[in-house]
C-alpha cells in the first residue's frame, strides 16, 4: 500500500540552497523560552543565528535554537534543511507574531513569494466579558492576556458600557478556544 502511494504522489523537489521557505504549523508560549514555531521547511536551510521574518505578520528575530521532535521532548541540532519538520525558537515573545499557516522566512535572503493558503482567521464566537465588581476589571484583564499568550485567536479590547461599567468584548475561533 504505501508503494503505490509513494508512486500516486511523488515528493516534490526541493532545494537546500534556495532562500529559506518554511510553512508554520503551529506554535506555542512557553514562559522560558517564549514561543516555539512548529513547521516544515519547504527550501532552503535554518540554524542557529538565522535572522528570520515571518511573512504575514512581519516579525523578525534571530534564532536561538532548532531542532526536530523526539518521543515527548524537543532534540536541539545544529541545522533544519528543506523537507524537515521542526522546531525553532527565536526570542518571539507573542504567539500572534507566528500566526499558522504563514510563511517564515530568512531576513536577510528572503524568498520571493509567501507559500500559498494563508489567510486570515475570522473569529465565529463573540461575547462580552464584564466583571462583577468594578475593582475586579485589572485581574480581568491579566486573564484574558494570559489566555492570549497560549494562542493567537482570542481577540478583546477594552471597553465601556453605561449599564455594565468597564469590561472587554471578545472573539474567538471556536468555543472559547
Amino acid at each position: 500500500c504505501r508503494v503505490q502511494i509513494v508512486k500516486w504522489m511523488p515528493c516534490r523537489a526541493v532545494s537546500s540552497d534556495n532562500p529559506l521557505q518554511a510553512l508554520i504549523v503551529d506554535s506555542l508560549y512557553e514562559s522560558y523560552r517564549w514561543v516555539i514555531i512548529f513547521f516544515r521547511s519547504m527550501e532552503g536551510r535554518v540554524s542557529k543565528g538565522t535572522y528570520i521574518r515571518m511573512m504575514a505578520t512581519g516579525a523578525q528575530e534571530e534564532v536561538v535554537e532548532g531542532g526536530y521532535f523526539g518521543a515527548g521532548q524537543f532534540i536541539p541540532c545544529d541545522e533544519l534543511s528543506a523537507g524537515m519538520v521542526g522546531y525553532i525558537t527565536a526570542s518571539i515573545k507573542n504567539v500572534k507574531d507566528t500566526a499558522v499557516g504563514d510563511t517564515v522566512t530568512d531576513a536577510r535572503n528572503p524568498c520571493a513569494n509567501p507559500l500559498p493558503g494563508y489567510k486570515k482567521v475570522n473569529p465565529m464566537v463573540y461575547c462580552g466579558m464584564y466583571p462583577a465588581e468594578g475593582a475586579k476589571y485589572p485581574a480581568l484583564r491579566d486573564a484574558l492576556e494570559k489566555l492570549q499568550l497560549n494562542g493567537a485567536s482570542p481577540f478583546y479590547e477594552p471597553e465601556t458600557s453605561a449599564a455594565l461599567g468597564f469590561g472587554f468584548p471578545c472573539a474567538f475561533l471556536g468555543l472559547l478556544s
